[in-house]
């Protein structure tokens, strides 16, 4: 279990001193609009943060993308409802889930596009009602191939890919966020990720009142948290430092990395 989007928000208007009444400087709706703008920005960088695992219907053809998926065409592996996904990284495809999306099948394998094309020049017009290979490239993170293709039946496979956090719902009717409110909407990021993410919406909060230079050295404080920790992070799971030196979503408040 997540946290809940209110406790997180409580937490955060308290240090931002909003809290005798809540949202009193800084709206419920800017602070659910931050919350969501820091869950996509760490998922941006660190794809970990939202990887899936759901059974997907797959579209008529070879040629398959991730970039939108309906909520009709998912059913998510974790117990949640299901929901309209934004993908952002293809993981790999393991195995067929038959026409209802809820019969494991066979396994599906790799293959790398030349060893079809040098086989069965025709690999694109066949279709199925399972899928046998996964034809990926890495640099087209979202967009990929299957073969055999999908007819006229429903293919289902069980996918992994990494998402877009989608974002929190607005505030209706107002405080349902608010301390004791009756919103049960949890964070979509794991409690690991809960100082970043504390950090990013009190960065983004204090750059609202940057003109105080009280309040702008606290949004620099707070967004080169999160820059370093971002950038620690990223680094030590891909071996490379983005270096990133603005807030993202933020452009209007420069922060520097140390």
């Amino acid at each position: 279990m997540s946290t809940l989007v209110r406790d997180f928000l409580w937490s955060v208007s308290v240090t931002l001193i909003d809290a005798s009444p809540q949202f009193r400087r800084w709206t419920e709706a800017e602070m659910v609009g931050y919350t969501t703008d820091g869950q996509r920005a760490l998922a941006k960088y660190l794809p970990r943060v939202s990887t899936r695992i759901d059974a997907i219907r797959l579209q008529a053809g070879t040629r398959q993308s991730i970039r939108k998926i309906l909520a009709a065409n998912v059913k998510p592996g974790d117990g949640m409802a299901p929901f309209e996904m934004e993908g952002k990284q293809l993981i790999g495809l393991v195995k067929n889930m038959g026409a209802d999306g809820l019969t494991p099948g066979a396994v599906i394998s790799p293959i790398e596009r030349q060893v079809l094309d040098g086989t069965d020049r025709n690999w694109h017009a066949k279709t199925a009602t399972a899928v046998d290979h996964l034809i990926f490239d890495p640099r087209l993170q979202t967009e990929f191939y299957v073969y055999p293709g999908v007819g006229a039946t429903p293919v289902w496979v069980e996918a992994q890919f990494a998402i877009s956090p989608p974002a929190i719902p607005a505030p209706s009717p107002e405080g349902v966020y608010a301390k004791g409110g009756a919103s049960t909407a949890e964070l979509y990021v794991g409690d690991e990720y809960l100082d970043e993410l504390r950090a990013y919406v009190l960065a983004r909060a204090y750059s609202k009142d940057a003109e105080n230079p009280a309040s702008a050295t606290l949004a620099a404080a707070y967004g080169s948290s999160f820059l370093n920790s971002l950038n620690l992070m990223v680094q030590a799971a891909t071996g490379n430092n983005p270096n990133l030196t603005m807030l993202p979503f933020a452009p209007e408040v420069p922060v520097t990395a140390q």
